[in-house]
């Protein structure tokens, strides 16, 4: 599959549409689309299957990577046009008006790199091969609009109680939506999300709590109509309830 890419959008009714073509039709898509070309799984996470061969600059590597990608993960490879520039990763919790945590940009350390990735090694590596910056060194204009893009691929695309967004900025400050982890790493000193709660001064059973809140009022809001007991609390009573409620200390009931 390959899909194209155009500037974030800052709002959800602007979402550029993905087009998507067959293996078969990859010489054609060479020939119109821009290289170099990124591939990676289609459906996996934490970068599996993203190396430093996945941005491809001819039709046979990228039928070369394609073909590994399919083999070894059993699923079609993602084919993207390859944004150069800085990469950001955005995280957000809530509902339907998310809270956008702050901005964290990716720094590959590697200056020799002419298309780096965030790639798996890169984040078993990450000490030597990049740099988190968090907060993001944008100017105001810049952050305001990446935080608008995020809020709004995050609504457009059905989230809810957690999700982290990746972008890249190109030479002209514009901003491009790579892609949405909907169910983020949460290894504590280590993912992406953490660090990002870390950097806006919030503590690992700070961000769960955050996390599993939504959730817990969904919760009971369920239980209340099931039993009959009447409209649900007010937001005010539902948050004063949340806050009094370490979810790491909870246990499972059969």
């Amino acid at each position: 599959m390959v899909s194209s890419m155009a500037p974030a959008p800052t709002d959800k009714n602007s979402m550029p549409p993905l087009r998507t073509v067959p293996l078969a039709m990859v010489p054609r898509t060479c020939a119109t689309a821009e290289v170099p070309l990124i591939v990676k799984p289609v459906a996996e996470g934490s970068s599996k299957g993203v190396v430093s061969k996945s941005v491809c600059h001819s039709e046979s590597e990228l039928r070369e990577v394609v073909r590994e990608i399919v083999d070894k993960y059993q699923q079609p490879g993602l084919v993207e046009e390859y944004i150069s520039g800085r990469e950001f990763t955005v995280g957000l919790l809530g509902e339907k008006r998310p809270k956008v945590l702050p901005p964290m940009e990716i720094v590959f350390l590697d200056k020799a790199e002419r298309t780096p990735v965030y790639s798996f090694q890169h984040k078993l590596d990450w000490n030597d091969r990049i740099r988190y910056d968090v907060p993001a060194n944008l100017d105001p204009s810049q952050l305001e609009r990446l935080k608008a893009a995020s809020r709004a691929a995050f609504m457009a695309l059905g989230c809810r109680d957690v999700a982290r967004m990746d972008f890249r900025m190109d030479e002209k400050g514009r901003f491009y939506f790579l892609e949405c982890n909907p169910l983020p790493g949460l290894t504590p000193g280590w993912s992406d999300l953490v660090l990002i709660a870390q950097g806006g001064g919030m503590d690992y059973r700070t961000l769960i709590g955050e996390i599993l809140s939504g959730a817990i009022r969904r919760y009971k809001e369920r239980e209340q109509r099931k039993n009959g007991n009447g409209a649900p609390k007010s937001g005010y009573e539902e948050r004063a309830t949340v806050a009094s409620t370490d979810p790491l200390r909870l246990e499972a009931k059969a």
